[in-house]
């Protein structure tokens, strides 16, 4: 319904009926034989000015279908486009005579093709009635709007159709204005797994203005889960959203996971506006994640005391592949100083951290060159050199070197994934011994670590 907010409102649909030999032909005029339909403030879609009629002439006795869509953008003299949510149709029950009536729920202006009806079996001809009206609390802006519909009937199973197009006229006077946009793309936002921070992340501008006092929540919904295309799931907690901007309203406060419920961002009663919503990434969650692209939508529901309003914008979260091992040594490497026969074992603790997100067996291994030697260039007995690798409990992948095992030259497997690939962290210790007959001096280890998959 139409509420006083709207001072004039004015919707002309200017119907021609184009003259055609075809198969078929289509009719498109106003209920009320005039040019223009008007819209008053108690204006329903039942209400007789704001109907137009339609008939198909049928000479074939094939069936056919009928559509409307949007043919040119409804837009003011400032170019800024009405939500074509505002606009609402519904075909009027028991208008027809045969055939099926569709859209008799009430819907949306489209660009796309709205399918209204599909005559009977025998194709005969049949007219029905298509409503409109105007949601007085989805007017995003004001001023004078132009667009065009077009009305299609097109044979089913043979190339017969007729086409009429419609002129709309609008002047709206709307108070509030409201704006979700991307800061790159209007209707979307592209996140990377790099983005865990705001210098780098995108964000969804949120603005309003020529509010009249009474109190704006807003809030925000997945309307469409991110998946890849094999219809994975991106993960709980990997996206995170951070409300930031200089006001009060903001009610989701800090970096927190995107949430599968419907969460309040913002409430409030001043006149005008502003915040920015931050999309980013959970480090720690996105090195778990499967790499790929992950493709769904948000959307941000708008609701006053005079109705709400809905803006979607898309999401993609691109994960890129990780297959990384990080090796952290003592400061002064795997070394042993002054090692003498007598002196007691001597031990060094090396920690590796492998990160996949590629979910295939991986073995990590270990290379040394050459048998450990001191400044002279004596070499020491592997016998009493030593490795043992300690994996903690409930972590997933295994190793033989669990007791203190003699070093080998060249390369040799420390730690073996399970058939998964997850990420591990484990340590791996060296122990030198001192022994008799030895020669004495301090001794380094040219270890090297690398990552290789099964």
């Amino acid at each position: 319904m139409l509420r006083s907010l709207i001072s004039t409102t004015l919707f002309f649909l200017m119907g021609f009926s184009q003259a055609s030999f075809a198969a078929v032909n289509l009719s498109v005029n106003p209920v009320d034989g005039s040019n223009s339909l008007r819209f008053e403030s108690s204006s329903s879609l039942q209400a007789g000015k704001v109907q137009i009629h339609i008939r198909v002439s049928s000479t074939n006795g094939d069936r056919y279908q009928v559509f409307q869509r949007i043919l040119e953008p409804i837009v003011n003299e400032k170019g800024d486009a009405l939500d074509l949510q505002a606009v609402e149709t519904q075909t009027l029950a028991n208008t027809n005579t045969s055939g099926t009536l569709y859209l008799q729920n009430s819907g949306y202006m489209s660009m796309g093709d709205q399918l209204l009806y599909s005559s009977s079996q025998t194709g005969a001809s049949d007219a029905f009635v298509i409503g409109y009206s105007l949601n007085q609390a989805l007017i995003n802006t004001s001023g004078n709007f132009r667009g065009r519909l077009i009305f299609t009937v097109r044979g089913m199973g043979n190339a017969s159709s007729d086409q009429v197009t419609i002129d709309v006229f609008l002047e709206t006077a709307s108070n509030l204005k409201i704006s979700v946009k991307g800061s790159r793309q209007p209707n979307r936002i592209r996140v990377k797994d790099s983005d865990t921070s705001e210098k780098t992340a995108e964000y969804v501008n949120v603005s309003f203005a020529g509010n009249s006092g009474g109190e704006i929540r807003i809030y925000q919904e997945i309307e469409t889960v991110l998946q890849d295309d094999k219809g994975n799931e991106l993960g709980a907690g990997v996206l995170q959203i951070d409300p930031q901007g200089a006001t009060d309203g903001i009610r989701a406060e800090g970096a927190t996971p995107l949430s599968p419920a419907r969460t309040l961002v913002y409430s409030g009663n001043k006149g005008e506006d502003n915040f920015l919503i931050y999309f980013l990434v959970d480090p720690n969650q996105a090195q778990q994640q499967d790499a790929g692209k992950y493709f769904g939508r948000v959307k941000y529901v708008v609701e006053t005391d005079q109705g709400k309003q809905e803006f979607p914008i898309d999401v993609e979260c691109k994960i890129l592949p990780v297959f990384t091992i990080n090796v952290t040594t003592p400061p002064e490497g795997v070394s042993f100083p002054d090692v003498l026969p007598s002196s007691p074992p001597q031990e060094k603790e090396v920690v590796v951290t492998v990160l996949s997100n590629l979910h295939k067996p991986y073995q990590v291994f270990q290379n040394l060159q050459t048998n450990m030697t001191n400044t002279q260039g004596k070499e020491i007995d592997n016998k009493y050199f030593t490795i043992q690798v300690q994996i903690p409990t409930g972590q997933k992948g295994h190793t033989d070197l669990t007791d203190f095992t003699p070093m080998q030259t060249g390369d040799y497997p420390v730690f073996s994934s399970d058939s998964s690939g997850s990420g591990a962290t484990f340590t791996v210790l060296y122990r030198l011994q001192g022994y008799a007959q030895m020669s004495p001096g301090s001794f380094l280890a040219p270890i090297r670590f690398s990552l290789n998959q099964k």
